[in-house]
């Protein structure tokens, strides 16, 4: 019996222990506790999420080309001694006057005037028109050899006012009073009036870089130039100013022009615009010599 006690006694001992251990909430020694390793596999903490930031990119351009540009419609009746000629033209300075003439000889071989005409007003949009009828002809006036001539202006007292900046050579008038339709374009052999290029756009992020590369202007000449609201026949207010255009003796430029916090470029709506001087405050020096409507892609 006695031994018996003390197996009771020893078990009783040992349940009281156990009993304890649970009650305490403690671990077990020996046992694993999870470890986090930063930036190891399968670990959940300290896990790195790499982020990329991405930059869009927008290219465009504009062909370069000679204005103002247009039509002269003509028309001639023997029979009534009477002549009638009415100009549109589209890329003159807005609201500004210009003289127009027809002369004789052509526009690679400029002659003396002939008939004056009367001048060609633009709106404020650079568009520009005239109409001219002038009777008592006499029965022999000449149905070829004449050009139409217009101007720089607003007068011809200065060899810049006196430019040609749209001609058209007239040939096979008929005598009938039946129309014909003179073309109006770059004057040929004008210096500084047959200027043609590229615009470059490109737009990355909100950094737009414009580059100019142009021929046929005056050289050793500068001239101010902008990216404008509208269309080289619909032309509205300076968006961007551009850098000088400054040529060599050749007459060539190219101009690369930053400018920050552009957020786009338009599929349409601009128009790239090259003046005949820096003096901007006169139709004379404001002249439109070359222009390109912006198209993206």
């Amino acid at each position: 019996m006695k031994h018996n006690g003390t197996i009771y006694t020893l078990f009783s001992l040992v349940v009281m222990l156990f009993l304890a251990a649970c009650s305490s909430g403690g671990t077990p020694t020996g046992s694993a506790t999870p470890t986090a390793t930063s930036g190891s596999a399968g670990s959940t903490t300290g896990t790195a999420t790499a982020t990329t930031s991405t930059q869009t990119s927008t290219t465009a351009q504009a062909t370069l080309k000679h204005v103002p540009s247009g039509i002269a419609t003509i028309s001639l009746s023997l029979a009534a001694q009477t002549l009638t000629v009415k100009i549109a033209v589209a890329g003159l300075a807005p609201k500004s006057s210009h003289p127009a003439h027809i002369h004789k000889g052509s526009c690679a071989k400029q002659g003396a005037i002939y008939l004056p005409l009367q001048n060609v007003v633009a709106d404020a949009a650079g568009n520009g028109t005239s109409t001219t009828t002038i009777n008592n002809l006499g029965s022999s006036f000449p149905t070829s050899g004449l050009y139409v001539n217009v101007h720089n202006g607003p007068t011809l007292d200065t060899p810049d006012q006196a430019q040609p900046i749209a001609c058209g050579n007239i040939a096979n008038l008929l005598p009938t009073g039946q129309a014909i339709q003179v073309p109006l374009d770059a004057p040929a052999g004008v210096v500084g009036q047959t200027a043609m290029g590229t615009a470059q756009l490109s737009l990355s992020g909100k950094t737009l870089t414009v580059t100019i590369q142009i021929s046929g202007l005056e050289p050793n000449t500068t001239h101010p130039a902008h990216i404008h609201t509208g269309t080289c026949t619909k032309q509205g207010v300076v968006l961007y100013p551009l850098k000088t255009i400054a040529t060599d003796a050749q007459g060539n430029a190219t101009v690369v022009t930053t400018i920050d916090n552009v957020t786009s470029i338009p599929s349409s709506g601009w128009y790239v615009n090259i003046h005949h001087s820096m003096n901007l405050t006169t139709s004379t020096g404001f002249d439109p010599i070359a222009c390109g409507n912006v198209t993206v892609g």
